[in-house]
Order: C-alpha cells, then sequence, then structure tokens
C-alpha cells in the first residue's frame, strides 16, 4: 500500500467521489477548458452499427459499446457520460480519454480540450468530481450540458497537467493489471479450494460405496405466487440457492424470506424436518446448506432427508458440497442449468463407519476454513486497490502529492 495514501485519505463527497475544490490548484469550470460538440453527435442503434462494420469505436455512456466504418470526431476527446453513466459508484469511471476517430451517440458529452488543456488531466478530474450535487433524475442520473459546463476542474499550469496525467495513467494501468492477476489467481484458487475439499472428504481404506438416493429422500421445492401477499411474511422458513453458502457448509434456522402457511399451502414446497441438508440446484448448483430447524425450499433446491442413522450430517454435507464440480458438470437445462433429482440420486457416496465420518468431517472443516482465510485476504486486498484508485487520482489531481 502506498504510504502517502495512509496519510492523505481525501474525504469522500455523498457517492464516494472526492470533492475536487479540496486541494493546491485553483479549480475552473469546465466549459473554461474544453469545447462542446455535442451538436455533432449522431446515435446509432444496434441494428444501425451492425449494417456499417468497422473498426472505429462507437461510444456510449460509459466506454465503447461497439465499431462502425466511419467517423464523426477526431481526437483529442474527452468523452463524459450524460445520462446512464455510473455517476454515484465512485468504483467506475464516467469521463474518458479518446484520441483518434471516434462516433459518438447522445447519451455521451463530447468536449475538444482547448488550446493549452491536456484532454487526459482533464478526463481524471472529471473521474474525481461528486456528481451528486449536478446530475438529475433518481433512476436515470442525467448530467445536463449547463450543469456539466459549471463543473468545477482543478487547473494547475500546462506542464503539470501533462506530468501528473502520465504519471496516473501508469499508475492506473498497474493498479489494473493488479486487479486482472488477482481475478485470476481467485479462479485458481476455486479449483484448487474443489480440489482440496475432494481430497479432505475420500476416507482412507476401502469403504462401501451408496447411491444417495438411497441415503437420503430427495424433497423438491416450490415457490407460491409473488403477487398473493398473504403467501409472504409469516414463520414457515424459506430457503432458496442465494440463502446457501459459496464456502462451507453452514447451518441454517432461517433464509432471507418466510412463507405463511397459506403460501406453503400454495406451492409444492413441503416442510423437511430438522437434520436435513438442502443443497441447490439451479443458479448457482451446489450449495449445501444444514438445516437446524423445519424449513421448506424453493424449486432451486432439493432437501435430502436422512433415511437412518448411519450418516453423519456434516460428513455428508462437505461429502456434497465437494460433488458440486461434479454435480456442475452434470446439469442440464436449456435456459439455466439444472440438476434434476435422478441426477442427485445417482452421486456414488462412500459410507464409512460413523467415528470416520466424523473425524473426515473434522479434516474438511479445518480445510475449508483455511481457504476461507485465504479469500478473506484476497478479497481485502482486491477491496485495498478499489479504495486506492480514486484516492490516489484524487490526490495527484488535486495537487495534494506535489512536493
Amino acid at each position: 500500500m502506498n504510504p502517502f495514501y495512509l496519510h492523505h485519505r481525501p474525504m469522500q463527497g455523498h457517492d464516494g467521489r472526492r470533492n475536487a475544490r479540496e486541494g493546491r490548484w485553483p479549480c475552473v469550470p469546465l466549459g473554461a477548458l474544453v469545447e462542446c460538440l455535442d451538436a455533432r453527435r449522431i446515435p446509432l442503434s444496434r441494428a444501425q452499427r451492425a449494417r456499417c462494420p468497422g473498426h472505429v469505436p462507437y461510444h456510449g455512456a460509459s466506454g465503447v459499446i461497439g465499431h462502425v466504418d466511419r467517423a464523426l470526431f477526431d481526437g483529442p476527446l474527452v468523452l463524459l457520460g450524460e445520462d446512464g453513466a455510473p455517476f454515484l459508484d465512485p468504483a467506475r469511471d464516467v469521463a474518458f480519454f479518446h484520441e483518434g476517430p471516434l462516433w459518438a451517440g447522445n447519451h455521451v458529452h463530447v468536449l475538444r480540450p482547448r488550446a493549452g488543456v491536456d484532454g487526459r488531466f482533464v478526463a481524471h478530474a472529471l473521474n474525481t468530481v461528486a456528481y451528486d450535487a449536478y446530475v438529475e433524475g433518481a433512476t436515470r442520473p442525467k448530467l445536463t450540458r449547463a450543469r456539466m459546463n459549471s463543473l468545477p476542474v482543478p487547473c494547475p499550469p500546462p506542464a503539470c497537467q501533462r506530468r501528473i496525467a502520465r504519471e496516473l495513467d501508469g499508475a492506473l494501468a498497474r493498479i489494473a493489471r493488479q486487479l486482472h492477476e488477482l481475478s485470476v489467481q481467485a479462479a485458481l484458487a476455486r479449483e484448487q479450494a474443489d480440489a482440496a475439499l475432494w481430497h479432505a472428504v475420500q476416507p482412507d481404506g476401502g469403504h462401501p460405496v451408496r447411491l444417495l438416493g438411497s441415503v437420503f429422500d430427495i424433497v423438491g421445492g416450490g415457490t407460491p405466487p409473488t403477487a398473493r401477499a398473504d403467501c409472504w411474511g409469516g414463520d414457515v422458513p424459506w430457503l432458496t440457492p442465494a440463502d446457501l453458502p459459496a464456502g462451507a457448509p453452514v447451518r441454517l434456522r432461517h433464509g432471507a424470506r418466510g412463507l405463511s402457511i397459506a403460501g406453503l399451502a400454495a406451492c409444492r414446497a413441503t416442510l423437511v424436518p430438522p437434520g436435513a441438508l438442502v443443497v441447490s440446484t439451479r443458479a448457482p448448483v451446489g450449495r449445501v446448506g444444514m438445516t437446524e430447524v423445519a424449513v421448506s425450499v424453493s424449486q432451486g433446491c432439493k432437501a435430502l432427508v436422512p433415511r437412518g442413522g448411519d450418516v453423519a450430517l456434516d460428513y455428508a454435507a462437505f461429502l456434497l458440497r465437494a460433488h458440486a464440480p461434479v454435480l456442475r458438470q452434470r446439469a442440464g437445462g436449456s435456459v439455466f442449468a439444472e440438476v434434476d433429482t435422478a441426477t442427485l440420486a445417482s452421486l456414488e457416496l462412500p459410507l464409512p463407519p460413523l467415528p470416520v465420518q466424523r473425524a473426515v468431517a473434522r479434516t474438511a472443516w479445518a480445510t475449508m476454513a483455511r481457504l476461507a482465510a485465504q479469500d478473506a485476504a484476497h478479497a481485502a486486498m482486491v477491496a485495498a486497490l478499489h479504495e486506492y484508485r480514486p484516492a490516489l487520482r484524487h490526490a495527484r489531481v488535486a495537487g495534494l502529492a506535489e512536493d
């Protein structure tokens, strides 16, 4: 982590973006730094763009969304979202610098830097503005031309603008590479986690293998009509795939929503007793939970009720979680991936004596705890980079990092 950031965290605006007025450089209205070329914009629909394919970027509110065979503009240009841009999301850019031919639709302001103004610096500066005081509309924020022209932009000398823009381009490119590398590492870590869990739940020695359908009764679920208010908000726990954890199985007492008795009667869901497993069989497949109370499930889950006392619930939960990659491979469906009851029932499960099952479960708990700690450390690194990126940009644009 850059030590400058630790000691110079800039204050945030209401939406998380920084206040451009806090810095060593004087602020001037954006209209004094750029010429607005919006009158020359021509919107093209996706179908129209498809009829004139080419290599010229077509720019929308939040970036390039296609290519066409001719240009309306030629850079250097600054593109600033007009409506539909993520003005209130500090993690996403709303302004972009472009050099070269370009076609722009009517959802993005097209700005040409005036003489002596560095367009790259202006684009960086516009990504530090707190837009909540300038945009209109709650569901689709819009930045009108008049309000855009009044945006306060720090204005250092031209040589400083060029230097700051060059340094920021390099720093942000390095951060982007780091985030990409972390995403690749996360994907590899998920594969390693599946492999580690699979290894952890394999008991030593030869043990009888049973089909899941011979060990558990498999109970499907359902969803009552969403328009019927009397079906919802009751005391009947109702679990969906979203209520199940992505990592280690957990013990569950409720989901995000509950059903009423009328709601339970209005769908195919039935109550299953405590001490059952719940596995997601649809979007996403393979998440597992263990019930501590009687619950019902949606059609995106299956509840597994043990038929006898020869299976330890947490062992079975980890074994089923370890089979998640297998279930995803076997999932069918034309609209979304789904595992049917027959496929789930056909899973082969080794069933050693109970003491061995409990020992295997203890190993699995330790493995998943270690992997969860690794995931948390990875997430913290990603969060730190996402926080550092706008802070660094603000500090450089506002002149807070100047000697």
